[in-house]
């Protein structure tokens, strides 16, 4: 054993490739084989050791019947593993025995340690391993992309959740002569956002059946399941999502409307729930058609009912791509053209009991079930209509009244509100009464309090319902205890030690008409808008300190309350209130990727009449022009920076005169008016200097290296960068330190000093994990492959350039998309694939638009262009245009497999 602490000298380091295996089923084998089994064992490790020798592996550690080695070389490690099959399917095992051994390989820079590797590339590649089944080698994306360019073949086995690890992993099986090619599915779920069920599902055969038969049908674009409210349509159709899992190997997502009340906000909604960032000025059916093109996803939209007016937008979005199937749950049909209906209706009478039984035993553990009982379950569950919310409704009342009372009880309650509202179908009548009655077992104080908890969207803190709602309980936990006993609240599992409550949405709807006709209504409207607007303020500030990941994922819990203060302020004439909002939040609009809905909010207040504080219209003019700027909509930005300025001006605002001269001058470099810029960067520089206010000057330093930058001044642009840099370091600001850190590797790289601009970029891409900014980790990815790459590092250039790629995919932002598939083409031309190079060269230049090469940009054109210059002669041109040809949303998801696919023969 190596001494301790000192790392093992005889293992490789750098770029390793990992191959980690066992024997499939091997306590069953011991169990079959007996004393036998010792010698299976001992022969099964001597092949594999003669076959590691062979391929240059190295064994880092040995536990029973696995393996861990490591390699140099990713191609040897897959031929060692194809080996490895073949001969153990060839071994002339004792009583005909079959030694089915699984392999995971994955290609990273583990650490080495005393005792082997260390990181989460070991982890990585023994949770590979352990999903395979008997005779498969899986293989991760990192090693793909190493091998594949070299004519080794995969089969792609779709996106799966590995066990502690982050996010999720797109997967690999080897494909090679002798080697099997049909396994089961692998021992892991898809990627899915779908929530744990603690209780299984009653009943619903015939309608899984069918559920489960359309979803297998190719030419099935949309299924949706219809039904009045409490029917049981969304526990429904999670069950079908879940039992689909493998059907969708790009996806299974969940997106919730019942928060939404604006149609517009729904094709937001399903943006955020993917991820698809929102970077441009495009119409978002097409970003999120570019996002979800060629990727097998199933989307379960739940409570479409009262956003009808979103399904053109839906249909429009299946329509323009060929590849996601949506699973849909609504009061009435959406009618979009091929849609398939799944009526779901009342429960039969024994699922209705069995459902009954099972929540009263639930509710109160000592509730016992006599034979005598099922006659009086059967009729509690008729008077109700066996509908699933109503029977969980009345189930949680067994403990407190026993089967007979509750029966009575149902009796009085069905008598008083028979009919409901006369435009209401009866089954909806019935659920009403149901609830009605569920809500008259409150005490008066449990029921204002329950009445005003309409207010919220998408649930609320317990701090928020003492602020808005405390003054009408003189026990409010005790009430919130009640009101989550009945089922009529639930509480959620979130993070913090603030817990957070939510209606169901059937029950919040129910409440909401209650509120509307409630004499407080407005008055808990105001209180509502005045907490989250104070939020907001908080919010501000928080994203400016050093806690700004906890206040980005805060905002974003809170969103649709948000979205409820600024309705209520803008219908209500508090235009300086919604503006103020708006204004206060501008760092989390553009960092989770909710640009749009803050321009139309902006838009929506500023255009609407009355006298707004001059310096509320400055800030939310400026936000505006910083919203825009963020979708490259500089047209709009202009104008719109150019009011804040003369506002800032004009209320005293010497910092934020400062920032719009900044922003201004950005604008002007973005058209190549660098004479303007730089004399605006002058006027910036001379009043942030009689400010002496140190985010100021940081923000004027970081314009003059733009100018610096785009003048071609690299050394002096890394400077100005560096500067900016080290002042922002102590401002506690996570957000502008990852900025300026990126913005100098950027400058470090087109200057040539590689090793400032790794160390930078290492920087940025760990903050911008950290706090979720996608965008600026895409972009740091994409440098450090380029550096790579000029490095001869080729494995650990795919593996950045192919996780930027993977982000960029999902974006709109092609011109960001073209660095990284420029640095594909120097990938390819490394390896001596020149044509698959000028192809992707040219399909750079078509993502490029006409726009130029970026300072960094230039080192790797370069690079390729000389490679091609002496290989290819004349056929460069041809290549490149062939390549300009290839479709997008192709090439950013695969380049080097799109390239030879269009490639002549």
């Amino acid at each position: 054993m190596a001494p301790h602490g000192r790392p093992r000298a005889d293992l490789p380091e750098g770029t390793v490739t990992l191959l980690f295996t066992d024997i499939e089923g091997s306590t069953r084998l011991l169990r079959r084989l007996g004393p036998l089994y010792a010698g299976v064992q001992e022969s099964h490790r001597v092949l594999l050791r003669d076959v590691f020798a062979r391929f240059d592996g190295r064994e880092v550690d040995t536990q029973g019947d696995a393996f861990m080695v490591a390699f140099r070389s990713a191609h040897e490690t897959v031929n060692a593993a194809a080996e490895i099959q073949r001969q153990l399917a060839a071994e002339p095992w004792p009583d005909g025995t079959e030694v089915r051994v699984r392999i995971g390989i994955h290609t990273g820079q583990p650490q080495r340690g005393s005792e082997g590797y260390v990181g989460i590339d070991v982890v990585r590649a023994a949770r590979i391993c352990s999903v395979a089944h008997g005779g498969q080698v899986v293989l991760s994306e990192a090693t793909r992309d190493v091998v594949a360019p070299a004519g080794t073949e995969t089969m792609d086995l779709g996106t799966y959740t590995l066990k502690d690890l982050p996010g999720s992993a797109r997967l690999y099986q080897l494909l090679a002569p002798g080697l099997e090619r049909e396994f089961p599915v692998l021992r892991t779920s898809f990627a899915t956002n779908l929530p744990t069920i603690p209780s299984p599902l009653v009943g619903r055969d015939r309608e899984l059946r069918l559920i489960a038969g359309l979803l297998a049908d190719a030419n099935t674009r949309l299924v949706t399941l219809t039904g009045t409210g409490g029917a049981g349509k969304s526990r429904l159709a999670l069950e079908a999502a879940r039992n689909a899992l493998h059907a969708f190997p790009d996806g299974v997502y969940l997106v919730s409307l019942a928060p939404i009340t604006d149609p517009h906000l729904v094709l937001a909604e399903i943006a955020r729930v993917l991820g698809v960032r929102d970077t441009t000025s495009r119409p978002r059916v097409e970003a999120l058609a570019d996002a979800l093109r060629g990727r097998r996803i199933l989307l379960v939209i739940d409570n479409f009912e009262h956003l009808a007016g979103a399904a053109r937008d839906v249909g429009q979005l299946l329509r323009r791509v060929p590849d996601p199937v949506v699973l849909a749950t609504s009061r009435r049909r959406l009618r979009i053209s091929a849609e398939h209906i799944v009526t779901v209706g009342p429960l039969p009478g024994k699922d209705a009991a069995t459902l009954f039984l099972e929540r009263a035993a639930a509710a109160d553990p000592a509730f016992r079930s006599e034979d005598s009982d099922r006659a009086l379950v059967k009729q509690i569950c008729t008077r109700i209509d066996r509908l699933p919310l109503a029977i969980e409704l009345a189930a949680a009342r067994t403990p407190a009244l026993g089967l007979e009372a509750l029966l009575d009880r149902l009796d009085h309650a069905l008598g008083v509100l028979t009919g409901g509202l006369h435009d209401a179908p009866p089954r909806q009548r019935t659920l009403r009464a149901t609830i009605d009655w569920s809500y008259g077992l409150l005490s008066p104080s449990q029921r204002s309090l329950h009445t005003s908890l309409a207010v919220f969207r998408g649930g609320s803190t317990l701090a928020a319902i003492e602020e808005v709602c405390g003054h009408l309980s003189l026990d409010l936990v005790g009430d919130l205890s009640e009101l989550v006993d009945f089922g009529l609240l639930r509480r959620e599992a979130v993070a913090g030690i603030d817990p957070r409550f939510r209606m169901l949405a059937t029950v919040h709807e129910y409440t909401r008409e209650i509120l509307e006709s409630n004499a407080n209504a407005d008055e808990l409207r105001e209180r509502h808008a005045a907490f989250f607007a104070e939020l907001a303020t908080q919010a501000e500030s928080g994203l400016e300190a050093g806690d700004q990941a906890a206040w980005l994922v805060r905002v974003e819990r809170e969103l649709d309350n948000m979205r409820a203060c600024l309705e209520f302020a803008f219908r209500s004439g508090r235009i300086a209130l919604g503006l103020r909002v708006v204004s206060s939040l501008g760092r989390f609009w553009r960092a989770h990727g909710h640009v749009t809905e803050a321009r139309s909010w902006l838009a929506h207040g500023l255009s609407i009449p009355g006298d707004v504080p001059k310096d509320v219209r400055a800030y939310a003019v400026w936000t505006a022009a910083r919203q825009a700027m963020a979708q490259h909509d500089y047209d709009a930005a202009a104008p719109l920076a150019r009011e804040a300025n003369a506002l800032f001006r004009e209320t005293q605002h010497p910092r934020e005169i400062v920032f719009s001269l900044c922003e201004l001058a950005n604008i002007a470099l973005v058209r190549n008016d660098v004479d303007h810029a730089d004399t605006l960067a002058l006027e910036a520089h001379a009043s942030a200097a009689e400010l002496g206010d140190t985010r100021t000057v940081s923000a004027v330093l970081q314009l003059q290296a733009s100018v610096a930058s785009t003048r071609g001044e690299h050394w002096r642009a890394q400077e100005l960068y560096d500067q900016t840099l080290a002042l922002r370091r102590t401002l506690g600001d996570p957000l502008l330190v990852l900025d300026s850190a990126y913005n100098l590797g950027e400058a470090a790289f087109a200057a040539g000093d590689d090793e400032r601009a790794e160390e930078a970029l290492e920087e940025c891409l760990a903050l911008s994990r950290d706090l979720g900014d996608t965008l600026h980790e895409a972009a740091a990815l994409c440098v450090l492959g380029e550096i790579a790459l000029l490095d001869g590092a080729l494995g650990r250039a795919v593996g950045m350039l192919r996780q930027s790629l993977d982000i960029y995919a999902g974006l709109p932002d092609h011109r960001a998309s073209a660095e990284c598939v420029l640095g594909m083409a120097g990938v390819a031309a490394s390896h001596g694939h020149f044509s698959d190079a000028a192809r992707l060269l040219g399909a750079a230049e078509g993502l490029r638009q006409g726009d130029g090469l970026l300072p960094g940009e230039l080192r790797i054109a370069e690079h390729v262009e000389q490679l091609l210059a002496s290989n290819l002669g004349d056929q460069v041109a041809t290549l490149k245009e062939e390549g300009r040809l290839i479709d997008r949303q192709h090439v950013l998801r695969d380049p080097v497999a799109v390239v030879r696919a269009v490639a002549p023969e």
